[in-house]
């Protein structure tokens, strides 16, 4: 589904939304009221006569989402995404603002591919693009990038995602030169000996699937070794996309203690369990793995508590053919940015009693502390203020023709949802009901 354009006359025109409440993360405020959205900024109602006019009783206005954790596969062969489908994605799911993965073809681990990734994303009208770059040439553990050169040509952090940096000495390297930028070491942690051979979380899904298990011990310890580096030498470290509730444990004793270490959780590993493999199969294969029942909901209240610094999607697609294979041979990895705000909001809002606020600050000032971002509030002037328009309460089916990532590989498909973006400003209209501004 690649969506339609929005009428002329709607794309270059003002919105006055009516009654909707408010909620400002970035200040930390909430009230109920009008707002008019324009080329000058964002403010209170009702704003200058002719604005396209919507109904806001059941909406909630809030700042664009930041998803510093997304596969756009770009540069690639466009396969799985294209960067318009990706950014378009983004788009209907209230995400304004993201940070590309650099697990690429080729991977990104030159200036110049930073640059031309970050130029593109500006040419097709897209406000808040950022690069982590690749830690090791090649994303192959042997050698530094040229971490600085990368810095300066737009990155804002370092990873080899998909794979851990498992050389001590390169990693304490990398967290004193990547400090001395004021940057962030993302690592995705596993320790590739304990999880070798496996596909499934260890147990009772990997005997009922016949394949071999990650145990949590492959992410566990490596959680360990990082927390040892970065207080034995210093630097700012973010551990990826934790799926076991001694890892959150870890970090959030480490920050306590003065650690500047920060830690992620993906919607999925907080809304779904390992019995998916047998649900779904592939669809649900990732890495790390779904959990237990019972760690999945240990991992989902220690989030909701404060434990955890950002919520992201970890959007990875891939072409149906890569995953409609036997479980053991096919691709890691789900789509994500759609369902990023309802999965997120289902389990820690309405399961866990979080607060609305609570659960945006996740996908917005949490995750732009970590990347060292600085977001706009809600309500000022300025014409590059994004505003998301949500329905907390529109339930519906994501189908296959109804997502507009190139790619259909979500656990998510065919199963009722409930809360809708219906419209993103960017400093002016870019997607209102289905429809994207060109």
């Amino acid at each position: 589904m690649t969506g339609r354009d929005l009428p002329a006359g709607l794309a270059a025109g003002s919105w006055l939304v009516r009654g909707a409440r408010l909620i400002d993360t970035v200040a930390g405020s909430e009230l109920h009221g009008d707002i008019y959205l324009c080329r000058e900024g964002v403010f209170p109602g009702p704003g200058e006569e002719g604005a396209f006019e919507i109904d806001g009783s059941d909406l909630w206005v809030f700042p664009g989402l930041l998803d510093m954790h997304v596969h756009l596969r770009v540069p690639g062969p466009g396969r799985a995404e294209t960067l318009e489908s990706g950014l378009r994605c983004a788009l209907a799911g209230g995400v304004t603002s993201l940070c590309m993965m650099p697990n690429t073809d080729p991977p990104l681990d030159s200036p110049d591919l930073v640059r031309s990734l970050l130029e593109s994303c500006a040419s097709l009208g897209y406000p808040g693009a950022n690069v982590a770059a690749c830690l090791t040439r090649g994303r192959r553990g042997a050698e530094l990038t040229d971490l600085e050169e990368l810095h300066q040509a737009g990155a804002r952090a370092f990873t080899d995602d998909g794979d851990p940096l498992e050389d001590d000495s390169l990693f304490a390297e990398a967290l004193e030169r990547i400090g001395a930028l004021d940057a962030v070491l993302m690592e995705h942690p596993e320790v590739r000996s304990i999880s070798a051979g496996g596909c499934v979380n260890e147990g009772r899904a990997a005997r009922l699937s016949g394949v071999g298990g990650i145990p949590c011990r492959s992410e566990i310890a490596d959680v360990q070794r990082c927390l040892e580096l970065v207080r034995a030498g210093g630097g700012r470290l973010h551990l990826t996309h934790l799926s076991c509730p001694e890892s959150v444990e870890m970090v959030a004793g480490a920050r306590a203690g003065g650690l500047p270490v920060s830690c992620d959780v993906t919607p999925h590993h907080i809304a779904l369990d390992d019995s998916e493999i047998r649900r779904v199969g592939a669809m649900a294969k990732m890495n790390p793995p779904l959990r237990t029942a019972e760690q999945r909901e240990r991992l989902a209240r220690m989030t909701a508590a404060g434990l955890v610094d950002a919520v992201a999607s970890d959007h990875a697609p891939h072409p149906d053919s890569s995953k409609r294979k036997p479980i053991a041979e096919a691709s890691f990895g789900i789509t994500g940015l759609e369902t990023l705000l309802p999965v997120t909001l289902e389990v820690l809002g309405r399961e866990m009693g979080l607060a609305a606020s609570g659960v945006i600050s996740l996908l917005t000032t949490g995750p732009a502390r970590v990347l060292g971002l600085t977001l706009p509030g809600l309500l000022g002037d300025g014409g590059s203020r994004p505003a998301v328009l949500f329905d907390p309460g529109a339930g519906y089916t994501l189908e296959r023709v109804g997502t507009f990532s190139r790619s259909r590989n979500t656990p998510f498909l065919d199963r009722p949802l409930t809360g809708r973006v219906k419209g993103v400003w960017i400093g002016r209209p870019a997607y209102l009901g289905g429809m994207f501004a060109t």
